[in-house]
């Protein structure tokens, strides 16, 4: 059974019930329950693997205090989005 299902938001035509679109364009979004974005998302996926479950601590600590927020803000700010859409005329992301 797949614990994680990745979907792209910049396709044309992904619907996703009950998504925050605009949020989720600038922060990744995961969900569990209820719709989760940024650290919060990062933090309950990194929670589902074993093999991280040493680091829970530290990534509960950054979570609470929200500093995982502030460090997944100023990465995501500084990232670069490669265009996948484009062709000889136009491109569009």
């Amino acid at each position: 059974m797949d614990q994680v299902e990745f979907r792209s938001l910049r396709e044309r035509g992904q619907a996703i019930k009950g998504i925050d679109m605009v949020l989720a364009e600038k922060q990744m979004a995961s969900y569990t329950t209820t719709w989760a974005y940024g650290y919060e998302s990062i933090f309950r996926i990194l929670a589902t693997l074993p093999l991280l479950w040493p680091l829970f601590p530290a990534l509960w600590f950054l979570n609470i205090t929200k500093i995982g927020q502030g460090i997944y803000i100023q990465l995501a700010v500084n990232r670069k989005i490669i265009p996948i859409h484009c062709d000889n005329d136009s491109c569009n992301i």
